[in-house]
């Protein structure tokens, strides 16, 4: 660890993801934001992961692509390892917002099979954080859900079968098992 006491990094880290997402809310609801990072925490935790660095760095992991924050904060404040991790947890940065939403997708699904397991480990963790909160909406909204996306019901099938299968190697975990059974059940209804 760099500058931080491994007994703080988890305090620090809840610290700064909730001053970065204060005033956000989860895409179109009023739940407030720091929600989703603290049950990424709390999925990580209840798969075994008791590592403080993955822990903090999958609280922070939408810091860049959410919020202000920069590489360079997180490498000194945490640990060139926490800074790693959130990156290899979010999109690619640099030119994100002039790319298409399925070249961005694209890329996510092909980076996710070269990361490395504790890397794997948040973002299946926040993608079944994600994919909990749509199955929520859809009990909720049914088929008008899909208006609230970038892209629609195909689309948003397409990604979340890519990212099932481009984390196939987490497939020991409870929490990719039950990511796969999410995804199959959202995108999977009209089948019946």
């Amino acid at each position: 660890m760099n500058n931080i006491h491994k007994d703080k990094i988890l305090v620090k880290a809840i610290e700064t993801a909730a001053k970065i997402h204060e005033h956000q809310k989860r895409k179109s609801t009023d739940i407030p934001y720091i929600v989703h990072p603290f049950e990424i925490a709390m999925i990580l935790q209840r798969n075994g992961v008791a590592d403080q660095e993955i822990l903090a760095a999958g609280i922070l992991h939408d810091t860049l692509e959410d919020g202000d924050l920069d590489t360079t904060y997180l490498e000194k404040v945490f640990s060139k390892r926490v800074k790693d991790l959130v990156l290899g947890a979010s999109e690619e940065l640099e030119g994100r917002d002039e790319r298409p939403w399925n070249i961005r997708k694209s890329h996510t699904i092909k980076t996710i099979k070269t990361l490395n397991t504790d890397a794997k480990l948040i973002v299946c963790a926040d993608k079944l954080s994600n994919a909990r909160s749509i199955m929520r909406a859809y009990e909720e909204m049914g088929d008008r859900l899909w208006e609230r996306f970038n892209a629609g019901f195909e689309d948003q099938k397409w990604y979340y079968e890519g990212l099932v299968d481009s984390l196939g190697d987490l497939a020991t975990y409870p929490m990719y098992q039950e990511l796969q059974a999410v995804v199959e059940e959202i995108f999977h209804r009209k089948d019946e």
